[in-house]
């Protein structure tokens, strides 16, 4: 530090000359002076131009030597653009202009009016990329700066009745801005940007106008760290003024008054802006000397020093102080602590330094005591009223800190009853001097009534060898109809980010993580939070876990697009990704993070992910789907989409990631012109007849051409077909079953149209139009309730009607419910008992909205004072009566848990189905909701023992336990002999009770033909799947070769019954390339081609 400062003083030395910088002057607040460019004296006043694209046009100020703002003067021509400089030619002003590629000038009457013009172009030989940065007048023409191009970067004079260049003026430097004229001498300054750029430090420049030489200059009073951004100079006949930033600020403007016959300018340097005093233990003193450093040019004179805050003190000094330049001065500061405590003071250093006559150095102490001592946030807490259901739960959060010197030792912590517990390090552990470590106790009432109870802390503090908290909390309990509170969250600030708004744009919930039967709940929000909250809370609840996609600066986004409503589609629950018996969950991430994450559920760790960390404009991922398994692993896989960007380097497709470890199983480049944004994406039934689920994609581009629905292959990702909106990008899409077997979809256009589309071919099938300035937030599937077996539709919009609820069938309006614009909806098992699913939402203004699902009545309602309800969705009960709960969360980051009431949510089964391929049955079948659910025990009956038929275990699903959300289920039926079968679905809650499904039956064919069928997947790695069928009983060879014709491998050589075969091909010891396999098998011999890509 001593070597830096010593380089500055040589440095400023050599470069100064005789001036004085006498004071700094405040200039009025404001946009215009901000931005102050151009400064002229005339006649007493100093006016100012400025370069403000908002304030600074077509006007001038004027202010008086104390900054007083004096006069104005506004232009005749309003079309006259903010300024780069400002003269005055003893009658008229000369305004420079800034246009958006160039500078021109004009001069203006003292009243206003516009009476000529020059452009730069004319003086520069039709060069249009001439920019300014001052002028001034010097008797008989006008000299401007040249502060861009570099090449031209110079001062010149211009006859302005000639309208032409008469003079040249080379600068040192670049980017000369104010100008100024004291009789033969012309003044300018230079904008450095840098104190290591190629223009070298910010410095005024002084040269004879008539021989050119240059006669002084000197540096600028800033840190070498910073700029000035210098603009404009005025000598008023006595002083020189420069009009800059103030010295340390990044933006506003300053006068600075030089006496240019000065003697110098005293400089203060202080190299530390606080004193942090080590530990003092009480009785005790510790010492800091500081030193201050002379750094101006002129001698230093310290007036006094002060010292605020108790127990802090100065050695004595007499004053004034002369310190000559370069010299310094050292000062003892003393602190004397009188008890446990962090104090803090200010000392405040007087001078003579113009630039900061006062200097304030900030004081910092711990005052400790003698030996360990124990100390706590607080010694009693009341957990008030908590709820006795499920397994309420209250907590509190307390410190232990250590008030002494030495370490503290905490050998026992214990509570008397069961029902209070606590969270902390295994005993016994330390705490160090002055460190604070936070526990958390808990409160689990199991029957109603008040509990009390003290937690006793055993340590080594020989004043307070065993400190004691006492706790009392009260169970209640009560029917808790819907509407009641069990619990609230408040979404805490980024570290990284305190600006971004804590809003919750994903709210889902998870299975249970803590391990007490409870579902949890996963939140994401605008400021980078994904969290795993208790579900069980009572009061407050708190995270479980807390994953951030804020990675750095330049890697930071929230989930889906940036900036867009309604984007619960970017959050997804997935069955075990991992095979720890958890879901986990699954994010759509856009802003500059542009990630696919997929996240353990029971700690928030990275199970995989997809995207790039460096580059950051590739496009946002906006949605993802993980309802269906697609490679056959019995894992489900991940959808993805995601945009494209300007330059057409984006992503700009669809995905198909392997749910277990994030492989890309294939990819979808859509059509339109860039940027183009892939709104959204969703797995559906199988449309093409292939028996394996496809996918349904949304995208657009904000304009007029490639906004369309686009269903997909589910096993290549090839197009089936595409479906144009008529006005807008579709946003939305579901699923939408049918009672017989197969989907359609339900897609909204951004603004205004509803569609039912043909699942087969796209086609339309209904229309409705909610208005035009109707945007569309978010769409959520009801079940049946007009009686037509096929589910509603709700739409959460800014339609002028408020929310509405459409028929699946024909899209006619059911209902629609008054209310402001609505961010969020959805549908929740019935709550009321009147046979039907009801609804949330959540709207502008705060309000939350529970509504009978047959639109008839308010069931309850909600209001966030001053906040928007953005994200709603159901929830399993948490309090033991099977009744589903309801979840909202705000703008303002609150979540909140209600109750749903008191009645119970069977298991309800929406689909049974299945079909017979290569010797195996296919089962499929989805729940709309599930309370209390095991599983599915799959049993099957040969028809040929009918009537007497015998049912067989042949398989078990785990369920979803007590759910709200539709759930699919698939069960394969291997190696089935010829014939015809029945199935039955056996569902088992936990309690043992159980429910048969209604019976299917199947019919498993023998081949009629040979066939070898393409191996999947293909491309694979390293593993995939060989499929044939033999007719007839006799030899069979199925062999690999690679792309020379070499027989690599033989995976079958033996005799085969009639049937339809299997086989898995492992080539992990296989290079990458091109094989082909081939089936002989009689007379029959069949060759396909498969790729091997690692």
């Amino acid at each position: 530090m001593k070597k830096f400062l010593l380089f500055y003083l040589i440095f400023i030395s050599s470069i100064s000359l005789s001036q004085t910088l006498i004071e700094t002057v405040n200039l009025p607040s404001g946009n215009f002076y901000d931005y102050g460019y151009g400064l002229v004296f005339n006649n007493g006043k100093y006016w100012i131009s400025s370069s403000s694209s908002t304030t600074g046009k077509h006007i001038i100020y004027a202010v008086n030597s104390s900054g007083t703002q004096v006069d104005v003067l506004n232009f005749n021509m309003n079309w006259i653009r903010e300024s780069q400089g400002l003269a005055f030619d003893g009658t008229d002003f000369w305004y420079v202009e800034r246009k958006t590629a160039r500078c021109d000038l004009y001069k203006v009457s003292t009243t206003g009016v516009v009476i000529d013009s020059i452009p730069t172009a004319e003086l520069f030989g039709g060069a249009t990329n001439i920019f300014l940065g001052g002028a001034a007048w010097d008797g008989d023409g006008l000299w401007i700066s040249v502060y861009s191009p570099d090449t031209r970067a110079a001062l010149y004079k211009v006859n302005v009745a000639a309208r032409a260049i008469v003079d040249t003026i080379f600068v040192t430097g670049l980017q000369p801005t104010g100008i100024t004229i004291k009789g033969d001498t012309l003044i300018y300054v230079n904008d450095g940007f840098s104190s290591n750029g190629s223009q070298g430090y910010d410095s005024v420049y002084a040269v004879n106008r008539v021989t050119n030489t240059k006669l002084f200059s000197f540096g600028l009073p800033h840190p070498t760290n910073t700029t000035n951004s210098p603009r404009g100079l005025a000598w008023d006949g006595t002083y020189f003024w420069l009009m800059a930033k103030p010295v340390g600020a990044s933006s506003g403007r300053q006068f600075f008054k030089y006496d240019l016959g000065g003697s110098g300018t005293p400089g203060i340097t202080i190299p530390v802006s606080t004193i942090n005093f080590p530990n003092t233990t009480v009785g005790n003193t510790s010492n800091y000397n500081l030193t201050i450093y002379s750094t101006g040019t002129a001698a230093l004179t310290l007036d006094s020093i002060t010292i605020s805050g108790n127990n802090f003190s100065l050695s004595p000094l007499s004053f004034p102080i002369n310190i000559q330049p370069g010299g310094t001065q050292n000062v003892t500061v003393n602190f004397t602590p009188a008890t446990y405590n962090y104090y803090q003071g200010m000392l405040k250093i007087y001078c003579n330094d113009p630039v900061k006559p006062i200097n304030n150095v900030n004081l910092r102490g711990q005052g400790v005591l003698s030996g360990p001592r124990i100390g706590l946030s607080a010694t009693s807490h009341n957990f008030g009223t908590v709820w006795v259901g499920e397994e309420g739960i209250a907590f509190w959060n307390f410190k232990v800190f250590n008030m002494g010197d030495q370490t503290l030792q905490i050998s026992d912590l214990h509570f008397n009853l069961p029902e209070f517990t606590y969270n902390a390090p295994a005993v016994p552990f330390q705490i160090s001097s002055t460190d604070t470590l936070q526990l958390t106790a808990y409160f689990y009432p199991t029957q109603v009534g008040t509990y009390n109870d003290t937690l006793k802390i055993s340590n080594n503090d020989a004043t307070n060898p065993v400190a004691k908290i006492f706790f009392q909390g009260t169970g209640t309990y009560s029917a808790y109809n819907y509407g009641y509170m069990f619990w609230e969250y408040q979404v805490p600030p980024h570290p990284a980010s305190s600006s971004a708004e804590p809003r919750v744009e994903g709210l889902k919930y998870i299975n249970d993580i803590t391990g007490d039967g409870i579902p949890e709940v996963i939140i994401s929000t605008e400021n980078y939070w994904t969290m795993c909250l208790d579900g069980v809370a009572s009061g407050t609840t708190y995270p479980i876990w807390i994953f951030t996609t804020y990675m750095s600066s330049s890697n930071a986004g929230s989930i889906g697009s940036n900036f867009e409503y309604g984007v619960q589609d970017a959050i997804q629950i997935a069955n075990d990704l991992n095979g720890d018996g958890v879901n986990d969950v699954v994010i759509a991430v856009g802003g500059g993070n542009e990630h696919v994450y997929a996240l353990n559920g029971r700690n928030g760790q990275i199970i995989w992910q997809y995207g790039d960390d460096i580059n950051w404009s590739l496009g946002d991922f906006e949605a993802v789907d993980v309802r269906r398994d697609f490679n056959g692993d019995n894992v489900v896989d991940v959808l993805a989409i995601a945009d494209g960007n300007n330059e057409g380097t984006g992503y700009k497709r669809a995905f198909l990631f392997n749910g277990t470890n994030g492989n890309i199983i294939w990819e979808h480049s859509y059509p339109g012109p860039n940027p183009s944004f892939g709104k959204t994406i969703i797995s559906i039934n199988d449309l093409n007849g292939d028996n394996h689920p496809d996918v349904i994609i949304a995208y657009g581009n904000n304009g007029t051409t490639d906004l369309a629905v686009r269903a997909l292959n589910g096993i290549n990702g090839q197009t089936l077909w595409t479906r144009p909106m008529i006005s807008y990008e579709p946003k939305e899409l579901l699923e939408l079953p049918l009672p017989g077997g197969g989907s359609d979809i339900i897609a909204a256009e951004y603004f205004n149209r509803i569609h039912r589309l043909n699942g087969t071919n796209g086609s339309i099938l209904w229309t409705y139009p909610l208005g035009t300035s109707a945007g569309v937030i978010q769409i959520a599937l009801i079940n049946d309730i007009n009686n037509d077996q096929i589910q509603d539709v709700l739409i959460a919009s800014f339609a002028g009607n408020g929310l509405n609820c459409l028929s699946g069938a024909n899209g006619s309006q059911l209902w629609a419910w008054p209310m402001d614009y609505q961010f969020g909806v959805a549908s929740i098992p019935d709550i009321n008992d009147d046979g039907t699913d009801d609804v949330i939402a959540g709207a502008r203004y705060g309000n939350f909205y529970c509504i009978s699902g047959k639109g008839d009545s308010l069931l309850f309602t909600y209001s966030f004072p001053g906040d928007w309800v953005y994200t709603v969705y159901g929830m399993p009960s948490i309090d033991g009566n099977f009744s589903n709960e309801i979840l909202v969360g705000t703008k303002n980051g609150k979540v909140v848990c209600f109750s749903g009431g008191t009645v119970a949510v069977p298991v309800e089964l929406t689909a049974f189905s299945g079909y017979a391929s290569n010797g195996k049955v296919f089962l499929n079948w989805s729940t709309a909701t599930e309370t209390n659910n095991q599983g599915f025990e799959i049993e099957r009956a040969s028809l040929s023992t009918a009537p007497n038929q015998v049912w067989d275990r042949v398989g078990f699903i785990p369920g979803a336990g007590t759910i709200t959300e539709p759930r699919s289920y698939s069960f394969v039926d291997n190696d089935i002999t010829p014939g015809k079968y029945s199935y039955r679905l056996k569902q088992i809650d936990f309690n043992g009770a159980s429910e048969y499904s209604d019976v299917i039956e199947i019919e498993v064919g023998t081949p009629v033909q040979y066939s070898l069928e393409q191996n999947y997947p293909n491309p694979f790695n390293p593993v995939t799947t060989i499929s044939y069928s033999i007719k007839d009983k006799g030899l069979v060879t199925l062999k690999v070769y690679d792309i020379l014709g070499n027989e690599v491998a033989t995976l079958v050589n033996e005799e085969q019954s009639a049937g339809i075969y299997k086989f898995k091909f492992d080539a992990k010891f296989f290079a990458s390339g091109i094989y082909f396999y081939t089936l002989k098998a009689g007379e029959f011999v069949s060759t396909k081609k498969m790729i091997l890509l690692r």
